[in-house]
């Protein structure tokens, strides 16, 4: 009997302990798809701002462009971001460890 009731006490505890994402909030692989896609238009974007004016109107446009690439919009990756970053801060580690990987791969095969 100590024994079932230690096993089910150990069951609750492993299914407490695993959070279930919300179903608005972004999944982590799509996150990393995201964050990498953005970080890689903030870069472009700083670029141009060196040799052109980008006004904050084409900024925008091309962010417009990156949600509608992805079929999300600003508040969905807001509200992502905060519950990552609130809720799940382990989580959001790991996925901007994948986000610098894959920078980290597409510069190594621009060097190539």
């Amino acid at each position: 009997m100590r024994i079932t009731l230690l096993i089910c006490f150990l069951i609750l505890a492993c299914n407490s302990s695993q959070k279930e994402i919300p179903e608005k909030i972004l999944q982590e692989k799509k996150m990393v798809s995201i964050l990498t896609d953005i970080h890689l238009l903030k870069g472009k974007v700083s670029v141009w701002r060196k040799t052109q004016s980008v006004s904050q109107l084409q900024e925008d446009s091309l962010f417009q462009q990156l949600y509608m690439k992805h079929n999300i919009n600003k508040h969905i990756l807001d509200s992502s971001l905060v519950y990552y970053s609130s809720e799940e801060s382990e989580i959001l580690e790991e996925i901007y460890k994948d986000v610098l990987e894959k920078l980290q791969k597409q510069e190594a095969n621009l060097g190539n």
